[in-house]
């Protein structure tokens, strides 16, 4: 069988689904001795970095095609029902988009796609009303022109359910796999002590609750602040100027360090080192953070809604995430109680063996295969 997979976002981003599509589909040609695959990349701009990343998907039965075009102009070129790509890819049995704007409305061969969440749905006031239709539009589209959907979790799968009006035999919930990240950097950023501060890891935007984060950490004791001091580490989002208002109301700026994007190693240290990982998100698709912290014997506290209990089942505290008094609660509970974070610890040994990329690379060639036979 002949499987075309979109993999550009592989080498255009570092986090997020960019992520997702790197591991996942280096585990599929690393472990699918059966199948052909061609590998199509698109960017605008060639770099040394673009290179290096593709040369990371070479192998006996991998073909690798790429594609000079800025990406405003592939999102609306794909939308066309032109035939060219169909003869750019060959006789694909069936296309593979790692998300919905990969989804290529010009090809006859059979797609399927990962739905990652339904942000824009939900929460279309945090991107901005134009820019959360114009996606929310291109998730239906696509999700209706796809043969099948993977959705990445439970949560993610009932929200496509629900608001792509799909059917549910048409959607199957694979899980995405754990990253293991790089053997941690020798030392900690300056000024932070090992499990003395609390860590949240994540885009600084409403979605993950910062506000209600800085509410909740203005309730721990003095004592407990003073000890703690809160680490954020994620890239700059949107909509974020709130956010930095009620820093700077609850007058937090010298307890709150911003360390912004990372290198993996600093990471892994980060999560190695911290007393808890906080992580009260109003929504996600997923959640991989949570079982990052967790994959380090980290004490996590995150929320009790969307996709997160999925995520971290009984290996964490669950908080309501409305609540800044709960989630002080779960704090206070865990920076205080060293029985249960030895509990917690050992189910979060168990949790995060069940989230691998092979398992999750062999449920998509299995999808792949019986898509492309029927």
């Amino acid at each position: 069988m002949y499987i075309a997979i979109d993999a550009s976002r592989a080498i255009n981003e570092r986090a997020g689904i960019g992520r997702y599509s790197r591991e996942l589909i280096k585990k599929m040609i690393e472990i699918d001795k059966k199948n052909d695959y061609l590998l199509f990349f698109s960017y605008f701009r060639k770099t040394p970095e673009k290179e290096r990343q593709l040369k990371i998907f070479q192998g006996p039965k991998v073909k690798l095609k790429t594609c000079r075009i800025p990406g405003a102009w592939k999102e609306k070129i794909w939308r066309w029902r032109l035939s060219w790509f169909e003869k750019f890819i060959g006789q694909a049995d069936v296309f593979f988009a790692p998300s919905f704007l990969e989804v290529n409305f010009g090809l006859k061969t059979p797609q399927v796609v990962t739905i990652h969440d339904l942000t824009t749905f939900i929460y279309p006031e945090q991107r901005g009303q134009e820019v959360s239709e114009r996606l929310s539009r291109r998730a239906k589209e696509a999700a209706k022109y796809a043969r099948k959907i993977i959705a990445v979790s439970k949560s993610t799968a009932a929200d496509a359910s629900k608001y792509l009006k799909l059917a549910k035999n048409k959607i199957k919930v694979i899980y995405p796999g754990l990253t293991k990240l790089p053997t941690p950097s020798k030392n900690l950023p300056p000024n932070l002590k090992p499990k003395n501060f609390i860590l949240f890891v994540g885009t600084i935007e409403p979605r993950k609750n910062l506000i209600g984060l800085f509410k909740a950490y203005v309730l721990l004791p003095p004592v407990l602040q003073e000890k703690y001091p809160l680490v954020i580490v994620g890239a700059e989002g949107w909509n974020n100027g709130e956010t930095y208002d009620v820093l700077k109301a609850l007058k937090l700026a010298n307890k709150v360090k911003f360390l912004g994007f990372i290198a993996d190693p600093v990471l892994a240290k980060l999560y190695q080192e911290a007393a808890v990982f906080v992580y009260p998100s109003l929504y996600e698709g997923f959640g991989l953070p949570v079982l990052e912290a967790l994959s380090y014997g980290t004490p996590v506290v995150t929320s009790n809604i969307s996709s997160l209990p999925e995520a971290a089942d009984q290996a964490a505290l669950l908080i309501n995430p409305k609540d800044p008094k709960s989630i002080a609660s779960g704090l206070q509970r865990l920076l205080e109680g060293k029985f249960e974070c030895e509990n917690l610890r050992k189910e979060a040994q168990k949790q995060v063996q069940k989230f691998t990329w092979e398992k999750a690379a062999r449920e998509t060639i299995k999808m792949l295969e019986e898509v492309a036979e029927n």
